[in-house]
């Protein structure tokens, strides 16, 4: 009787835990029906499931993730080690089936009452086959997201191992990431193996292009007319609540010298910045505040922005000391460094699952050039796809060129001027550890052309790099 009570009162604190935590209502089902037992850690909320651990001091491999993947048998559900990637190869061979990814944005209806992203290892719960990979089978205790980004659940194996039923596959498939190193030719084997070969096709051929934010269409219809004024760009900016804080915190920062407090938008535009550099400087940021991809890794919206914020800044710097004949609108200029990278905000927008792979695969190979790795992985680069879009969105031709040949040394064509000076910026900042660069060193030629001085570009990225408190505050507002 004492031992029902008590199984009775830890069913009932199950079932209040999970309504606290917000457990999506089909894992809460399969866990109360299977009586399990489990322990509930809340923590704050994060967008991966590295952030998870890292919230609750766990280590990646303590937790397990479910990838997606379809054939013409229909969706299967496998599951692995989270800090593991799979071997498409040896898993398709296993169970004689030719399976592809199911990109993260078309798994909503399957997981309808979880949050996007979060997908439970539980396959019972969504009517889902499963496959475990036999690395799982090494671990004590298992933890996973159960479909909400505030919490994660952890039980012993052999808990979760009865809650998928008594018929489950298990079979090694996966290795894991930080073995994905090696020289080119190993590597282009190894995207072989862990890269679905349909992944290449649906980058190369994909159509579902985001859409032009609101304000940023505004935003380039002010810009077409000759007669637009402070005011008006005021009153768009101050629809987005988050912009208008950004927009204030630079008129603000002492990066513009600006001596009093400034409190609103007219003043900003009127006294500190300048029009056309506030109008470019919201475009850029609605712009990559529209594409929402994880926040970590080395292609993730952390390192998008602190990148971006920097090279931006330093572009606007150098575009000043230009001849006077070369010289672009320091607007344009910022938002050519801005949105350089929007290439792989588009990628982790669209194509979640792949995104995943390309920082896995960066971060087991930080020595390769991210266009390469990118081309292998991929078969497209950040720079093709960013300028895809933008030619979509009928963004200006400066724009479109610096965003497309800003990896090119050998680009002088028109608008030149500003994939090379992202190219110059990306070069400098990379002496002091800030992004990433193909190749180390300025590139000589292109100094040449430009009329820059070595030094005057070596000096102004030292100065961006003593003042990356104030440039880590601004890519981390951005990033949020």
């Amino acid at each position: 009787m004492v031992v029902q009570i008590l199984l009775s009162l830890n069913q009932i604190n199950h079932r209040l835990g999970n309504l606290r935590m917000g457990i999506p209502a089909s894992i809460r089902d399969l866990l109360e029906r299977e009586h399990a037992h489990y322990q509930v850690l809340p923590h704050r909320k994060t967008t991966t499931l590295t952030q998870a651990a890292e919230a609750c001091d766990l280590a990646l491999g303590q937790l397990v993730r479910a990838v997606i993947l379809v054939d013409g048998r229909g969706l299967l559900m496998a599951v692995l080690p989270a800090d593991h990637v799979i071997d498409f190869d040896t898993l398709c061979r296993q169970l004689h089936r030719d399976l592809e990814l199911v990109p993260g944005n078309r798994l909503n209806s399957v997981f309808s009452d979880c949050e996007p992203g979060s997908y439970p290892p539980l396959a019972p719960a969504y009517n889902l086959d499963v496959v475990l990979d036999a690395a799982l089978e090494g671990m004590d205790l298992v933890t996973f997201e159960p479909g909400t980004h505030t919490s994660l659940v952890q039980m012993p194996y052999f808990q979760f191992r009865s809650l998928l039923g008594g018929s489950v596959l298990s079979v090694p498939f996966s290795r894991p990431a930080a073995t994905l190193s090696g020289d080119e030719q190993s590597l282009s084997e190894a995207v072989e193996q862990f890269t679905p070969a349909r992944v290449k096709r649906d980058v190369e051929e994909f159509h579902e292009l985001p859409a032009l934010p609101a304000t940023a269409a505004q935003i380039l219809q002010l810009a077409a007319d000759p007669r637009a004024n402070a005011r008006q760009l005021a009153q768009i900016i101050e629809q987005d609540p988050a912009l208008s804080a950004q927009v204030l915190r630079y008129a603000n920062s002492s990066l513009y010298g600006y001596a009093g407090k400034i409190n609103n938008l007219q003043t900003a535009i009127a006294r500190v910045l300048g029009f056309d550099y506030v109008m470019n400087l919201a475009l850029g940021f609605s712009i990559g505040k529209a594409l929402r991809v994880p926040k970590d890794g080395p292609f993730g919206m952390d390192a998008f922005w602190q990148h971006s914020v920097c090279c931006a800044r330093l572009v606007e710097v150098l575009s000043q000391y230009l001849p006077r004949a070369q010289r672009p609108p320091r607007g344009t200029a910022y938002l050519a460094g801005l949105l350089q990278n929007l290439g792989r905000l588009v990628l982790g927008h669209t194509f979640e699952a792949e995104f995943f792979l390309l920082n896995r695969f960066a971060e087991a190979n930080p020595e390769m050039p991210s266009c390469e790795l990118e081309r292998q992985v991929l078969g497209v680069t950040h720079d093709q796809i960013g300028a895809w879009l933008m030619e979509a969105w009928g963004l200006p031709a400066e724009l479109v060129t610096a965003v497309r040949y800003h990896h090119d040394e050998g680009y002088w064509d028109q608008h030149a001027v500003y994939p090379q000076l992202v190219l110059i910026a990306n070069r400098a900042l990379a002496l002091h550890g800030i992004g990433e660069a193909d190749t180390l060193g300025l590139p000589a030629f292109a100094l040449q052309m430009l009329e820059l001085d070595q030094q005057l570009v070596l000096d102004a990225a030292t100065q961006i790099a003593e003042n990356m408190t104030i440039f880590d505050d601004i890519a981390r507002r951005l990033a949020a």
